[in-house]
């Protein structure tokens, strides 16, 4: 290759990955179609600066900065088909010289921060500069004449592609936060490599600007995600694109970099859902993906209306700032494995801070795809915690001192190498640190949940309760839920569940085993769960006492002796011997009657999120009319108003905001419903 064609040799490095980046990579699979039917060809003769390229009779005009600064005269508002065609293409046309991959590395710290700050723009170097102190390690992979630069915990990752510079980077971010995106993560090479990323003076010494309102761009944002979550209800969550997953992502990379936190959390949990229902998956799971896209939208709607500190409220936390605190006490509460659709997972551990009078949560996690040396048991028993602290599976004896220790606003510990903890013996039963923890009485605890739900409740993830008493649990064969009710010192009843699926079967045999085993529960943690149905609280650990002290047992590791069957192993042999026989249930307690129209009024509007098909055909129309009025009469004249909304223009928007209603009902409801019985089993 002549050196009046360099720029050719910049294709040579970026391979399909690269190309489903900018795309999809079922727009990558199309386009290599293209190449492989002699589709593309040269329309000009390439020149020293670039070329111009005809890909299925179109105009593709490509230069050294690689496809990402490519343009296409299709009427396609974003990457098409055509400059991925034109960018296969040329890799096979520069890879007819062996020169040897250029060093992507030497290449981002040869950069000029100032150049690049200027290329990227005032705005954008704001935003890179905002985050850029809080983002995390970046995780850095070289690749053939590239580099992969990943920051896991905000989900971005770029690639620098060898020769084509700055501009030439490509990410799943969108047009509009792209700049700030890669700036960012160049800083964060830069930052991995020991060297300081020459930033704006004027940044350093600018005060934090706090806006009352939201600015062009940020709306823009939220009319597009709005726009996003129409597109898919119309279309229908249970026909789900390949590109939607993508679109996702890309959307929760950019609420990051505009400061919406809160929103950028959900997307990435919907883009996970939204990827298992594109493929079909059997585990996908509709009704979780239109619940979570309702709040979202809720949350836009809400945010394109808020100003001053309502504003900043629904943002979230601008970035995890973690604050450093001279000491804390904490008495473990034990800890819970997780794991999420999106393939991330994670061991959470929780503490009781009594100065505080509030749960605090560390969470060891990885990504999806990354670390497959990080699983369940050596997040358990091999991973330090703090320096002093030693493994998870080492504090359920002992309290902890923590120095130096930084929380987070949502009171999250973060695992810093310079926090120094000590392990201290345990408390005593009679202390009255312990006698004054969690929470004693029921009525209190339904009104913690109620206040922190809505969009702008303080968020209440984790709850430490003190029960009186623990009924035995027990399982419901039909829903498949394992149900444990605690008792509090006025008799009054709270029912724990938690799903039957694999994940849980150590939790639940291990549960069901310590409530047998005579020793006595003082506590439970339990963890907070939204979803389409409300809140529901699922036990996590608990805690025991232990020779006159206070015991963490994490039952997703440890459980008693064994000394009989557990339920599961009791339920498997009972359907082995008996499968003609099937539980007879005692019948569930009768839901006030607005709550069962609620319900009702969920259950059509999933089916018809699920389908498309929003109009309201046969009854559809008459049986709403006939809920309205019933809500009306009832005093929930909220979602009545919905209804009436849905009546007049039966569509995404309105379907979406009365799911929203719904889910706030149900979550206002937690814990004042009677708790289910357990089945009476017919004789064989």
């Amino acid at each position: 290759m002549s050196m009046s064609m360099a720029w050719l040799a910049v294709y040579r490095n970026i391979d399909d990955d690269a190309l489903a980046a900018l795309a999809s990579a079922g727009l990558v699979r199309r386009a290599a179609k293209d190449v492989d039917a002699g589709k593309v060809s040269w329309r000009e003769p390439p020149g020293a600066l670039g070329g111009v390229v005809d890909a299925d009779g179109q105009r593709v005009v490509l230069d050294g900065a690689g496809p990402a600064r490519a343009a296409c005269d299709c009427p396609a508002p974003e990457m098409c088909k055509h400059v991925l065609a034109a960018a296969i293409w040329l890799r096979g046309a520069g890879a007819a010289d062996a020169a040897v991959p250029p060093d992507a590395v030497s290449e981002i710290l040869a950069l000029d921060p100032a150049a690049v700050c200027k290329a990227a723009g005032a705005a954008a170097t704001r935003r890179a500069h905002a985050l850029f102190n809080e983002a995390p390690a970046a995780q850095l992979t070289v690749l053939p004449g590239a580099l992969l630069i990943a920051l896991p915990e905000l989900d971005i990752a770029c690639r620098f592609i060898g020769g084509a510079g700055y501009a030439g980077m490509v990410s799943e971010a969108p047009a509009a936060s792209r700049a700030a995106v890669h700036l960012l993560v160049l800083a964060s090479a830069w930052r991995a490599h020991g060297q300081a990323f020459g930033w704006p003076a004027a940044l350093a010494t600018a005060p934090a600007a706090t806006a009352s309102t939201l600015d062009n761009a940020e709306r823009q944002f939220i009319a597009r995600l709005s726009e996003l979550l129409m597109e898919a209800c119309r279309g229908g969550w249970s026909h789900v694109s390949e590109v939607m997953p993508a679109q996702l992502r890309a959307l929760a990379m950019s609420a990051r970099v505009e400061a919406f936190p809160r929103l950028a959390a959900m997307l990435r949990t919907l883009a996970g859902t939204s990827a298992l229902l594109a493929a079909r998956d059997v585990h996908a799971d509709e009704r979780q993906a239109i619940a979570l896209a309702a709040r979202i939208h809720a949350l836009c709607h809400a945010l394109a209306h808020a100003t001053g500190e309502g504003l900043a409220e629904l943002r979230g936390a601008t970035r995890r700032t973690f604050e450093a605190s001279a000491a804390l006490a904490l008495l473990p509460l034990g800890a819970h494995w997780w794991e999420q659709r999106g393939g991330a997972r994670g061991l959470t551990l929780a503490f009781w801070d009594p100065a505080a009078a509030r749960v605090m949560q560390a969470t060891l996690a990885r990504p999806g795809g990354s670390d497959p040396g990080f699983g369940r048991q050596q997040a358990w028993s091999t991973h330090a915690l703090w320096p002093g602290a030693g493994t998870a599976a080492m504090l359920s004896l002992h309290t902890l001192a923590l120095e130096q220790v930084r929380v987070s606003l949502d009171d999250n510990l973060s695992f810093s190498a310079a926090t120094r903890a000590r392990l201290l013996p345990p408390w005593q039963v009679d202390d009255a640190r312990w006698r004054d923890a969690g929470v004693h009485d029921w009525h209190t605890l339904a009104g913690l949940i109620q206040a922190s739900a809505g969009l702008r409740g303080a968020p209440l993830t984790a709850v430490l309760l003190q029960p009186a008493s623990c009924d035995a649990p027990w399982l419901d064969e039909a829903r498949q839920l394992f149900y444990w009710t605690l008792r509090d010192a006025h008799g009054a009843a709270l029912t724990l569940q938690l799903p039957c699926g694999v994940a849980h079967h150590a939790r639940i045999a291990n549960l069901e085993a310590w409530s047998r085993s005579g020793t006595p529960i003082i506590g439970v943690l339990a963890r907070i769960e939204r979803g389409a149905d409300g809140a529901t609280l699922e036990p996590a650990s608990i805690l025991v006492a232990a020779g006159g002290t206070v015991r963490a047992v994490a039952p997703d590791y440890e459980g008693p002796a064994k000394t009989a069957p557990t339920l599961l192993e009791r339920l498997a042999r009972m359907l082995q011997q008996r499968p003609a026989q099937p539980a007879t249930l005692a019948p569930a307690p009768a839901a006030p009657a607005r709550f069962a129209w609620i319900e009702a009024l969920q259950e059509m509007i999933e089916y018809k999120a699920m389908t498309g098909r929003l109009h309201l055909p046969g009854d559809d129309g008459p049986r709403l009319a006939q809920w309205q009025a019933w809500l009306r009469a009832t005093g929930v004249d909220v979602v009545a108003d919905a209804v009436q909304h849905y009546l007049a223009q039966p569509g995404a928007d309105t379907a979406l905001t009365l799911h929203y209603l719904c889910q706030a009902c149900a979550e206002l409801d937690t814990g004042t419903a009677p708790p289910p019985q357990a089945p009476q089993l017919s004789a064989p």
